[in-house]
């Protein structure tokens, strides 16, 4: 990852600013200079904002870092162009933030913005990402670094240096793991967790399934509590031989049973069928006795079936007489409506006549009439030219006044237009005094600005010396404390040290031998030997090994002890300088204090308060949007004038051409009187409206012609009615011949019927024969039912005669002693086959469950033998093994030894070979202290110590070895991880001038590899040898602007 360009907008001390890293292509190593609080770090901060959303010391978030200069409706927004591989990355942040409204008053919340675009070598874009978590997630996977990752290796800011060098196992781990790839042993350590959480879960449900299935299992009799799931089984395998016994028994038994009752069935089928012969027979012999008591009413239907017969033959000839007597009725009753219709019609006729004498009285009035009407037409288009007239004279008349009050209008306009145009001259004559105004503004603003600056700068000196003072008590309180620690344990081990030379000389002198010198005194007589008490090697060697551990402590006690002896006299050195620029800012201060009450007639308190400076602050707006206020009104009315003028011309122009529309509008107005004067000339006495005049006419007209429709309608009715007399009387004498016709055929047919009644069988008269008329329809019915008498009667005697045959010397059997026999058979089978069958339940379920809890038993096996296997597996991968090292570790310990290797040759270079890293080969007394802890080899010492111990200007060679000697490894790996840049902040302070020149030598031995790097510090040395810079520096008002410097 190499940054090109970084952009902040609003961010920090930056209002608009764009830092551009390829001005230091040529050479890669450049420094980053400035003032206290200008805005170093903050471009640090901002990298670490546009990669993953926080700063790089993560205190604070990016809503935090907006500026607090920016122009309240402009957003915060970081930019940063970077280049990774053969490929180039634009991504953009915004944070969530409070802004002024464009349009109206108030604020408005500005929701997070994130774009991150994609491009090819040649700079074509491939593809944009627009949401948080794709573009956090994107960066993770292309950097394989998160924030805190990526502050330790590729950004060093303040009081980060020594991070990751003094970080235990664990903290290491997880950035190694990024850096290297090797987090698939951690995901495997994790499925092989996973994976022995759920095989012994597995077995658990099995076992718990096997108990459940052996409490399904079916008894004979209760077994024993407490027996094992071997012993269950073997005692379900005898009982179910058992039961296959019973079952055999059984079966034959019921074998018998069932030929018994399948006898007695056979038996009782016969008897059934003879019951049911006799029971037939006697239901025939009744139904025989209903068929004779019904033969009387049977002739009777007979009867009247031939009656009905002789009654349907001669029903046509009724018919027809009973069709004429209704024709002859109709001819009746037509002959009496016609003779009524034939006398409305003759007093109709005479209406008529009476009606045709009344209208032709009025022959003499209509011909009058129509005279009139003839006049009336011909002067129907002067009145209406009249009129005409009349109504545009009106109209002109009302336009007149209108184009009248326009004029007006428009001269009331142009007045008012001269007096505005007036009014902006005004305005503009004020226009040399506001820029005079302005410009005065402008310079007690800057002086103003100038001293807020030195004013900020002092408070926060003010703060960082009271930051220092409070963590050098801090550290002298600590130190105090780990003295006293150090001088017990010393005490601890002078007095280890003195019992475990008792113990040693003690056990020496049980093998002294007479004559021969002491290896500890020197005399050949040893009078007192059997006086030592005697000590086991078990006693000695555990007592050596407390000794071990006080000595480990104690060393660990002592560099705990010069740590803090070393941070203790750097923050002295911190704090006599912050005392020096304190005092030199204070100065400035006053004298800006000073310049402000004589040259302002400022009022200024000492010491200032924040309220007095915002509310000088605030008069200094006030004022500013005052003149400004003024100044964009003289603008306006510079631009207005130009208008007005324009306005002024146009209404003068208008009022000329209006007063030429009126003057036409009024010589219009005396033509039209003129012809109307000539238009009553000509009609004279009949000056009328034409409205009058119209209405006359439409009344003639309409009389008229009602006058010609009546004449013509009572005309032709007239003449209809006469009409309709004469159709009526031709009516009358055919109706007339009709009926006399159809009188004579009606007495010719009642004589026919008259005879063939007389030549019947039976006694009927006119009328019985109309009432069996209406019984004809039942004949039908009447024929089925005596047909299907006959034939059910010759039915019954032939069925009851076959029956008589059959039941000859037979008599009705009893059938209640074998339906009592069989039901206790059936009873008895039901009985026997319900056992059978519960038997065979019980035994097929527990064959069922049987089955099952010897699989369950096999998978059981095979899942403990997958349990012993994973869980050795689980332990060596974990690393809960004797060295405490996991198998992830172990990988990593391979790197860092490469990595401790390559940082080597550059820590011998920058100490003069006095320094060598060392990975700890010992096992600590937690996992996360083991596997990754670094020892520095002190050769002025002789000997291995931790890496925890290094002075702080030790400690920053030792971590700048470290940090380009990981990144070179990585990118030999090439596992996806490209660490181009290196930006570290601060930390040459604490070096002394030869190991000044030592760092000088390394990084300047790196810039010829080809990586970027870039320093942040106030070390004159560097400004001087380091011609490439980036300079960051203040306008006066706490804003910052980026220069460049180069060779």
């Amino acid at each position: 990852m190499k940054p090109l360009t970084l952009t902040l907008k609003n961010f920090g001390p930056y209002i608009d600013e764009t830092i551009d890293f390829s001005k230091f292509e040529d050479s890669s190593l450049f420094l980053i200079s400035g003032k206290t609080g200008s805005g170093k770090t903050t471009i640090f901060d901002g990298m670490s904002y546009a990669l993953f959303g926080e700063s790089s010391g993560k205190l604070r978030q990016g809503k935090e870092m907006r500026s607090t200069f920016a122009d309240p409706s402009e957003p915060t927004e970081v930019h940063l162009a970077f280049s990774h591989g053969d490929y180039f990355y634009d991504i953009k942040r915004k944070p969530e933030q409070e802004l002024f409204k464009k349009r109206g008053d108030g604020t408005r919340t500005q929701s997070a913005k994130i774009s991150l675009i994609v491009k090819d070598h040649l700079g074509k874009e491939l593809r944009e990402y627009t949401k948080r978590r794709e573009v956090d997630s994107f960066i993770q996977e292309l950097l394989h670094l998160d924030a805190t990752q990526f502050a330790q290796i590729v950004l060093l800011p303040q009081g980060e240096f020594r991070t990751f060098l003094i970080a235990n196992s664990n903290d290491k781990e997880k950035v190694l793991r990024n850096l290297f790839g090797t987090q698939l042993y951690q995901t495997l350590n994790d499925q092989l967790k996973n994976q022995l959480k759920t095989v012994n879960k597995a077995i658990e449900a099995t076992q718990q399934t096997i108990q459940v299935k052996l409490d399904q299992l079916h008894w004979n009799e209760p077994i024993v509590e407490e027996q094992s799931v071997e012993q269950q089984l073997s005692a379900l395998m005898h009982q179910q031989e058992t039961m296959i016994k019973q079952q055999l028994v059984q079966q034959n038994e019921l074998t018998v049973l069932k030929e018994q009752k399948h006898v007695k069935e056979q038996e009782k089928f016969t008897l059934e069928e003879l019951l049911n012969d006799f029971a037939k027979q006697n239901q025939l012999k009744s139904q025989k006795e209903e068929l004779e008591q019904a033969a009387e009413m049977i002739n009777k239907l007979r009867m009247e079936e031939q009656q009905l017969q002789w009654v349907k033959n001669h029903q046509g000839l009724i018919e027809k007489i009973d069709e004429k007597a209704s024709l002859i009725t109709t001819y009746e009753q037509e002959l009496k409506v016609n003779q009524t219709e034939q006398e409305t019609q003759e007093q109709s006729i005479q209406q008529w006549e009476q009606q045709q004498q009344e209208v032709l009285a009025l022959t003499i009035v209509m011909e009058q009439n129509k005279a009139r009407l003839a006049k009336l037409q011909f002067q129907l288009p002067l009145y209406e030219e009249k009129a005409k007239l009349t109504n545009t004279s009106k109209a002109n008349r009302l336009e007149l006044e209108a184009l009248v009050k326009q004029l007006e209008e428009i001269k009331a306009m142009q007045i008012s237009a001269e007096q505005d145009y007036q009014k902006e001259l005004m305005v503009i004559e004020r226009q040399a005094q506001i820029e005079n105004e302005q410009l005065k503004l402008e310079r007690h603003h800057t002086q103003w600005l100038t001293f807020l600056e030195s004013w900020e700068n002092l408070q926060q000196l003010a703060a960082k010396k009271i930051a220092t003072e409070q963590q050098l008590s801090k550290l002298k309180t600590e130190l105090k404390q780990a003295e006293v620690m150090q001088e017990t344990l010393d005490k601890q081990v002078k007095s280890q040290k003195s019992q475990w030379a008792k113990m040693q000389i003690s056990r020496l002198s049980l093998f002294l031998v007479e004559g021969e010198p002491c290896p500890v005194c020197g005399s050949v007589e040893h009078p007192k030997q059997n006086e030592h008490q005697e000590f086991s090697l078990e006693e000695i060697q555990s007592l050596e090994n407390q000794l071990d551990e006080l000595e480990q402590a104690a060393q660990k006690q002592a560099a705990t002890v010069a740590k803090l002896q070393a941070q203790i006299v750097q923050y002295h050195t911190t704090e006599q300088e912050l005392q020096q620029e304190t005092k030199q800012q204070k100065s400035k201060v006053n004298t800006l204090i000073e310049q402000l009450k004589e040259k302002q007639n400022l009022i200024l308190n000492t010491p200032l308060t924040a309220a007095e400076i915002e509310q000088v602050t605030a008069e200094f707006e006030v004022t500013a949007d005052e003149l400004e206020r003024e100044a964009e009104r003289i603008k306006t009315a510079k631009h207005r004038i130009n208008e007005l003028e324009k306005t002024v011309k146009d209404h003068q122009a208008k009022v000329l051409r209006q007063e030429e529309v009126v003057r036409e509008k009024q010589q219009e107005q005396a033509a039209n009187q003129t012809k109307i004067t000539t238009i009553i000339e000509q009609l004279g006495e009949d000056n009328l409206s034409l409205a009058d005049i119209t209405e006359t006419k439409t009344q003639l007209e309409q009389q008229v012609e009602q006058w010609e429709q009546q004449k013509q309608e009572i005309a032709d009715c007239l003449a209809k009615s006469k009409e309709n007399q004469l159709l009526l009387k031709n009516s009358e004498e055919h109706l007339t011949k009709e009926k006399t016709t159809n009188l004579t055929e009606k007495r010719s047919l009642e004589k026919q019927l008259a005879e063939a009644i007389e030549d019947s069988s039976f006694d009927l008269d006119e009328k019985m024969l109309r009432v069996l008329l209406r019984e004809v329809p039942k004949l039908e019915t009447i024929k089925e039912e005596l047909t299907a008498f006959d034939k059910k009667k010759d039915q019954l005697v032939f069925q009851l005669k076959e029956l008589e045959q059959k039941l000859e010397n037979k008599e009705q059997p009893e059938l209640a002693t074998i339906l009592d026999e069989i039901e206790k058979l059936r009873s008895l089978i039901e009985a026997k086959e319900a056992s059978y069958y519960q038997q065979q339940e019980k035994m097929q379920a527990n064959e069922t469950i049987q089955q099952q809890v010897k699989e369950l038993i096999t998978s059981v096996e095979q899942q403990w033998e997958e349990v012993t296997a994973l869980h050795q597996l689980t332990a060596t991968v974990n690393g809960d093994n004797p060295r405490k090292t996991s198998l992830e570790r172990y990988v990593l310990q391979t790197y860092l030894e490469e990595v401790l290797k390559v940082a080597n040759q550059r820590l011998g270079l920058l100490t003069n070979n006095r320094y060598q890293f060392e990975l700890n080969q010992d096992s600590g007394s937690y996992k996360n202290q083991t596997g990754l802890e670094i020892n520095v080899y002190d050769d002025n010492a002789g000997s291995a110590r931790s890496a925890h111990t290094l002075s702080g200007g030790e400690s920053f060679i030792a971590a700048l070895a470290l940090a380009l000697s990981l990144a070179e490894v990585i990118q030999e790996h090439a596992g996806g991880v490209l660490i181009e840049a290196l930006f570290i902040d601060e930390g040459f302070g604490s070096l002394d001038e030869e190991a000044l020149e030592m760092a000088m030598e390394a990084l300047e031995t790196i810039e010829n590899e080809g990586r970027m790097i870039g320093i942040i510090s106030h070390v004159s040395e560097l400004k001087a040898r380091i011609p490439q810079q980036l300079q960051i520096k203040t306008n006066g008002n706490g804003q910052s602007q980026v220069t460049y410097q180069t060779a």
